[in-house]
């Protein structure tokens, strides 16, 4: 299935991208790849994937509204 072979390439990307501190684009990568594996796992109606991907891809998505909004305050915008 190549939705989970995507999912997989992009979370390894996006760990590899932590790993070496590269931020925020690790969290970028990181959400796109767990989003994918939420959706295999609705497809395969596995309800453990379902969950334990979309708590990492709502973890992610916060993370990323954290960066933004702190540049946000930082550029005095907000």
């Amino acid at each position: 299935m190549p939705i989970k072979w995507l999912g997989t390439i992009l979370c390894l990307v996006g760990i590899g991208l932590t790993s070496l501190n590269v931020y925020p684009l690790n969290l970028l990568f990181g959400l796109i790849g767990s989003a994918l594996w939420t959706l295999a796992g609705i497809l395969q109606q596995d309800a453990p994937l379902v969950l334990v991907e979309l708590v990492a891809a709502v973890m992610y998505l916060l993370g990323i509204i954290i960066y933004i909004v702190n540049a946000l305050i930082k550029w005095g915008i907000v």
